[in-house]
């Protein structure tokens, strides 16, 4: 069994992070031949992961994303991901419920205030409404050229 190196210890801390308390479920650093450096998450074999012998009991809800980590000549390695998809569904959906409740409380309480408001001020009249203006608007406004004469 060979030891781990500084930048493995690094590498497996950053993936211990990654996997911890969050919707990737595991991840994995493999070499440009594609050996498995390091992983972290939960342990399950990467060929039940994908369901590769056809048992496809959890494999709905997961996704696989498979990186290059590239350095100046090329790939250095790769890195694997899984997502768990079905949470991010159930979030999604849920978020989308809240949003929908939401804007029919705002609608509501906008129908409250119309009617409230109406209610309120059924019987007063406004400032505009007791304006001096109002009450002779349907007498006709003399022309300036008769203002002038009438002078």
């Amino acid at each position: 069994m060979r030891s781990e190196t500084p930048d493995e210890n690094r590498i497996n801390a950053v993936l211990r992070q990654l996997t911890q308390e969050s919707r990737i479920l595991d991840a994995g650093v493999y070499d440009e031949q594609g050996d498995l450096i390091t992983r972290a998450g939960e342990s399950v074999n990467v060929r039940d992961r994908l369901a590769l012998d056809g048992k496809k009991a959890g494999s709905y809800f997961n996704q696989q994303i498979v990186e290059p980590i590239q350095g100046k000549n090329g790939p250095l390695g790769y890195l694997r991901l899984t997502l768990d998809t079905h949470t991010l569904a159930t979030e999604a959906k849920q978020v989308d419920n809240t949003t929908n409740i939401l804007r029919l409380m705002l609608l509501l309480s906008l129908a409250i205030g119309v009617v409230l408001t109406r209610t309120l001020l059924q019987g007063k009249r406004t400032r505009w409404q007791q304006s001096p203006f109002l009450l002779t608007a349907s007498k006709p406004v003399p022309e300036e050229e008769e203002r002038e004469e009438k002078e």
